[in-house]
């Protein structure tokens, strides 16, 4: 955190490393926290390049942000929003959120521990996880995979609070009644390995 809030000052400062370090910082995620809203893969990388871009001409504007991380999920969530508006904008048709947000069952058996059991629940889990409704599935990783708060999601999808804890609840429920061996660190690890 104190990294990213250092590369933001340098930034706005006009230092073009701490831009570099910045888009480097972020980048990644934001491309599949994007994906996640939009299924239209070049519209989300045009968008992030489009606010890198605007951050980069306007630095000096800027200001004092006390999150550099939720301003740019912010800025990007807002700009596709925008995007759908002015019709360009593209919902993820199948309603999940995709390979690239909840690894293939082969993506995760290379990248955890290669222990059957551990496999078969993750396996499990990545499958109830896509049965979750869209915005129960982005809450779960917004908070686990992208470690935002509660309040940090609400302003994010523009929804009050309780709403955010009511849709993280209703997805917990639903993971621990498909699978009797669901925890929430479970979750923790499924996102720690399966990227």
């Amino acid at each position: 955190m104190l990294e990213e809030q250092e590369y933001w000052n340098e930034m706005c400062q006009g230092n073009s490393s701490a831009f570099e370090k910045l888009y480097s910082y972020f980048a990644q995620d934001l491309f599949r926290y994007g994906y996640r809203i939009s299924s239209n893969h070049e519209l989300v990388q045009d968008t992030i390049q489009d606010l890198f871009l605007h951050l980069w001409n306007k630095r000096s504007d800027l200001g004092t942000v006390h999150s550099p991380r939720f301003y740019l999920y912010r800025s990007l969530r807002n700009k596709l929003v925008r995007s759908f508006e002015s019709d360009r904008f593209v919902f993820s048709t199948d309603g999940d959120l995709s390979e690239q947000l909840f690894p293939a069952e082969k993506d995760i058996e290379s990248s955890w521990i290669s222990d059957e059991h551990n496999h078969i629940q993750l396996t499990l889990l990545h499958e109830a996880l896509l049965k979750l409704p869209v915005r129960q599935q982005e809450v779960i990783q917004l908070r686990y995979y992208h470690d935002f708060s509660t309040e940090e999601i609400g302003r994010m999808m523009n929804i009050n609070q309780q709403s955010v804890r009511n849709l993280q609840n209703r997805a917990m429920q639903q993971l621990r009644s498909e699978l009797p061996f669901f925890t929430a660190s479970l979750l923790s690890i499924f996102f720690s390995y399966g990227f």
